[in-house]
């Protein structure tokens, strides 16, 4: 790292933030020895029924069918990556290799040595820890349970073994991040709840033997390197959710690492910080409020709950989701890396609408009520053709049969280093006929391809005003750190028309939005003093047609056409042009693009053609 990001993460932390930090690396020293008597010290390994497993009788008839074809390809060593990317992994993986890039980290390097961030020859660490976060295993068992096939749990359990045989505690990039440990550990509680479901003594044996191995190492670390200060976002959730659902099925935990009612109360108070009042999470990225939505509710279910005010929030978020969520091509603002936390969904790739559909109670959603039951109470789909405003997460939106307009007037992201946020600041998200058709151009990559990442989270990537020559704020310093960040934009709806405005490096930008079933109009004043630009970035199968000097038809495959003009006597240029997006993580595309430059005053108009 660089000695600016170091002043900048530095300015980013309290005083006692850079104490405790101090004394944590320093700790670090014989972490590997403390891991290993951890790992060989006696404990009372005996379960609850945590998690409670569905009854066979009701599995979805879709789902033993897929099971079953994802385990074949799994077995072969055939996985998909971030839900979309097939590569050869092997059987078992190679667990220290980014399988995208055929890179290998050398397992025997001690943990505290290795910096993730910056790997040798451009490996990405998020995407050797995709294969070992144990969604796959639980996946096998899940496929054994139900379809009767006892083979590939037991070809799980020797993945395990032969997991916990090269990766050594506090050895390699999987010590590294807590998080993923934790994620590592939610899974193995399903695994394990699974395999001793099938009253198999061999299997139930076994599985002793794997759970001495992995339980304590995983929630003795977790505990102990649990994120803190300016680090503590979706991460210290997923530790501490773990750490719930740890200690709930082994109680004997708690002499080792927590007593369960302490762990429980922090995650308590981290879903009311991270959460907003009006539901939406403070990171500002949308498939981190699902992500860390879940890892919540499956704590509170092996908790037994939550104390009231939690499970409103909770309930509140879900219905944040439902509202701002359009599936299936949902292009989420900030950051997403495709994430799961347990393998719940039918398919992956359709995890947002399979939640959604859970949340209303849809058939969509017949797969995760499987798994876990009835979704929150109350839940409701909005009133059509009105706007709805989540003012603190700053978030307006508006759907009828024809349109979907997701308008962006939000913070950069949570806390100091708002990790997970882009540069979206008056962004306007269309969907025409359930197409999407403007987009946010995603993420990219994280360490793999930082160029990638910087371009699709700028200003100009996405479609609010920006002056020409640029602006200079917020900075990004690392790939989970800003500095100077923007204020908060204004949001408010005047008789059914949304406006938001921006203050940013002297200058103030106004955007209002009017829908209705027929048209969209963004209205933008910035000023005459300099030049802006606008970049509608359309979705992936639109293509774009000059009718006129300032019209346009957009044309899609499975779309009635849409129009798009624009009108205002300051308009200086309008061109189209191709652009970098990013549907899934570390996936590009190209797409076009029509870019305005203006000053003043100019009127965007999108309509059905005809």
């Amino acid at each position: 790292m660089t000695l600016v990001w170091y002043l900048q993460r530095l300015r980013a932390m309290s005083a006692g933030e850079v104490v405790h930090r101090v004394k944590e690396r320093l700790g670090r020293w014989n972490e590997a020895g403390k891991l290993r008597r951890v790992a060989g010290q006696k404990w009372d390994a005996r379960c609850l029924e945590v998690p409670r497993l569905p009854w066979r009788e009701r599995v979805p008839p879709e789902l033993g069918k897929q099971l079953a074809a994802d385990a074949e390809k799994l077995i072969s060593g055939e996985w998909q990556l971030f839900g979309w990317k097939s590569v050869a992994v092997g059987a078992p993986p190679c667990w220290h290799r980014d399988a995208t890039l055929g890179v290998v980290v050398d397992p025997e390097i001690p943990a505290r040595k290795l910096d993730h961030r910056h790997l040798e020859h451009d490996a990405d660490a998020r995407a050797i820890w995709e294969i070992n976060r144990w969604n796959e295993v639980t996946r096998l068992a899940m496929h054994s349970a139900l379809n009767g096939d006892e083979q590939a749990i037991r070809t799980a359990q020797i993945w395990l073994e032969d997991w916990c045989e090269r990766n050594t505690p506090g050895r390699g990039i999987n010590w590294t991040s807590p998080l993923e440990a934790a994620l590592r550990l939610m899974n193995y509680c399903w695994f394990d709840a699974i395999v001793r479901g099938c009253c198999d003594g061999e299997l139930v044996q076994r599985q002793d033997a794997l759970t001495a191995r992995i339980v304590p190492a995983h929630a003795w670390w977790i505990w102990k390197r649990r994120s803190f200060g300016s680090s503590a976002n979706n991460h210290l959730i997923g530790e501490l959710s773990a750490l719930v659902m740890a200690t709930a099925r082994w109680p004997g935990l708690e002499k080792m690492t927590c007593a369960a009612k302490e762990v429980k109360e922090l995650l308590e108070g981290e879903i009311l910080r991270q959460f907003a009042t009006d539901g939406g999470n403070l990171e500002q990225a949308l498939h981190y409020h699902l992500f860390a939505w879940e890892m919540c509710w499956h704590a509170g279910l092996a908790a037994g709950g939550y104390k009231p005010e939690v499970m409103e929030r909770l309930t509140r978020a879900a219905q944040y989701f439902v509202d701002a969520v359009e599936a299936p091509e949902s292009w989420d603002f900030g950051d997403s890396d495709d994430a799961q936390v347990l393998p719940l969904t039918l398919r992956r790739m359709n995890a947002a609408a399979e939640f959604r559909g859970w949340f209303l109670n849809r058939a969509e959603g017949a797969t995760l009520r499987f798994w876990l039951g009835e979704p929150p109470r109350g839940i409701k789909a909005a009133m059509r053709g009105q706007w709805l405003t989540y003012d603190e997460s700053g978030q307006a939106l508006w759907r009828d049969a024809r349109w979907t307009v997701r308008a962006d007037a939000s913070a950069l992201g949570l806390g100091s280093m708002a990790s997970h946020g882009h540069l979206d600041a008056l962004h306007v998200s269309l969907w025409y006929e359930q197409h999407a058709l403007v987009i946010d151009p995603g993420t990219g990559a994280y360490y793999g391809n930082a160029a990638l990442r910087a371009k699709l989270a700028a200003w100009e990537a996405h479609n609010g005003p920006v002056p020409v020559s640029g602006r200079a704020t917020p900075r990004r310093m690392g790939a989970f750190l800003w500095a100077d960040h923007h204020e908060k934009p204004g949001l408010a709806v005047h008789e059914e028309i949304c406006v938001m405005s921006l203050e940013s490096e002297g200058e103030s930008v106004r955007r209002a939005v009017h829908a209705t079933h027929d048209l969209v109009e963004i209205c933008d004043e910035v000023g005459a003093e300099q030049s802006y630009v606008i970049t509608w970035q359309l979705g992936p199968g639109w293509r774009v047609e000059q009718e006129r000097p300032r019209g346009f038809v957009c044309r899609h495959a499975e779309a009635i056409p849409a129009g798009v003009t624009f009108n205002g006597d300051g308009i200086e240029s309008c061109e189209v042009v191709e652009c970098e997006a990013s549907p899934h993580f570390r996936e590009r595309v190209m797409t076009q693009a029509l870019r305005v430059t203006f000053r003043g005053t100019m009127t965007t108009v999108w309509r059905k053609c005809g």
